[in-house]
């Protein structure tokens, strides 16, 4: 067989061209992932810190609405958490058992009018009510459905932020003001959530108004103070995120492994059974999550499902080759595929699964 420079050039060329091009493709689609991830998390962390940090200012307040009134009672109250009963992540729901006391001096008697911001009081008792001098007392345990918008999009490697803020439906902020006690609040040691791991407990006072008179003309947009308590719950390790992700993970090697094959019948087969495992992993992540979010675990099947897809587009680009004859570069395409594709998946989902875990620890 004569050699033809012409063609060896030729074929080479396109060769490296194939490689630019892929290896491209997967730095733009990995990058732009890993950025979003990256940008996600941070938004999580910093919604955390503006739930609980006592120093930042929320929205539709200023510096000295954070100051205590003088005319107001200073009532301290703590929190103590006793057992967290449930979490639906998918239904945007908690239940937890928890102790609350108040202590304060004047006429003013919080237990009996305070609420649960965003939940309901599915039982309330009053375990102790005493009076030492000018000193009042009094303990409840509570139990409590609460309505929480979960952070998932770093699900199922997520860390979730737990409140149960308590307010006065009686008296604004310039009548009664909760003075946490950190010092004696806390979580107890039975205290568990599956798969989670407790990190601590915080509590701080801020104020807060609905920006309504809800059609009364006698009222005004007065401000509450809000005892918050936030409890972090960490994931205990990686092993739920790659249980849930058991199925993306064999798809994607299924569909590398199809470029090993030669019977490109028997190649498109096991792409296509790739594909339709990854959309099952798809659905499944989905069915976890609440509905309308966009996690990391989409995002992880996602780049899986196009892994799986430039697979398919590279066999049918094979194929054509070897039907005219050229085996040899058709043989070298599929292997050089493999082995960019392969690498691009590892990086990318590594780089994913650090953006969203690691700036937590």
């Amino acid at each position: 067989m004569q050699f033809n420079l012409k063609n060896f050039v030729q074929r080479h060329d396109k060769f490296r061209l194939w490689a630019i091009l892929l290896i491209l493709v997967l730095a733009v689609v990995g990058g732009v992932l890993v950025w979003f991830t990256y940008t996600n998390t941070d938004s999580e962390l910093t919604n955390i810190a503006y739930q609980i940090d006592p120093g930042v200012v929320e929205s539709g307040f200023t510096a000295q609405d954070y100051n205590i009134p003088d005319s107001a009672e200073k009532v301290t109250t703590g929190i103590y958490i006793d057992r967290i009963k449930s979490i639906s992540l998918k239904d945007n729901l908690w239940t937890v058992d928890f102790y609350v006391w108040f202590k304060w001096s004047g006429g003013i008697d919080p237990g009996q009018s305070f609420q649960v911001v965003d939940g309901s009081m599915d039982s309330k008792e009053l375990i102790k009510n005493s009076t030492n001098g000018a000193e009042n007392f009094s303990l409840y345990k509570v139990t409590s459905t609460i309505t929480k918008k979960f952070d998932m999009f770093r699900f199922p490697v997520d860390t979730q932020f737990l409140t149960i803020d308590i307010m006065d439906t009686q008296n604004g902020r310039q009548a009664l003001v909760y003075i946490p006690d950190n010092e004696s609040s806390g979580v107890g040691p039975d205290v568990n959530v599956q798969g989670y791991y407790i990190e601590g407990l915080k509590t701080v006072e801020k104020p807060f108004y609905y920006n309504t008179t809800m059609g009364d003309p006698t009222l005004e947009n007065t401000t509450y103070s809000q005892f918050r308590t936030g409890v972090l719950i960490n994931r205990e390790d990686l092993t739920f995120l790659f249980i849930s992700l058991i199925g993306i993970l064999i798809a994607v090697f299924a569909g590398l492994m199809s470029l090993l094959i030669m019977s490109y019948q028997g190649r498109f087969s096991l792409e296509g059974s790739a594909m339709f495992v990854g959309i099952t992993n798809m659905v499944l992540i989905t069915n976890l999550a609440p509905t309308g979010i966009v996690t990391l675990g989409h995002l992880i099947t996602a780049y899986g499902l196009f892994i799986i897809a430039l697979c398919l587009l590279e066999s049918a680009i094979s194929i054509s080759y070897h039907k005219r004859g050229e085996e040899a570069f058709s043989r070298k395409l599929d292997l050089l595929t493999l082995k960019i594709l392969a690498i691009g998946f590892i990086i990318t989902v590594a780089a994913l699964i650090f953006a969203a875990w690691f700036p937590y620890y």
